[in-house]
């Protein structure tokens, strides 16, 4: 592989990462969307990308 590829990899995990400790971590409106975003993210990586721009209306303020 190369290198921008083993450097995209990375960064989405790294991503992945970063948003499954804040699902789990960090205190939701509502229980039942904090129980689906941390099933959905462990099970389908890809919603990271979805969780990072509705962060903002799932998590109290």
């Amino acid at each position: 592989m190369s290198n921008i590829t083993l450097i995209l990899i990375s960064l989405f995990i790294l991503l992945w990462f970063y948003c499954l400790a804040s699902a789990i971590f960090n205190k939701f409106k509502n229980e039942k969307e904090k129980i689906f975003w941390i099933i959905g993210l462990v099970f389908v990586p890809p919603l990271s990308f979805f969780y990072i721009y509705l962060k903002k209306d799932l998590l109290e303020s």
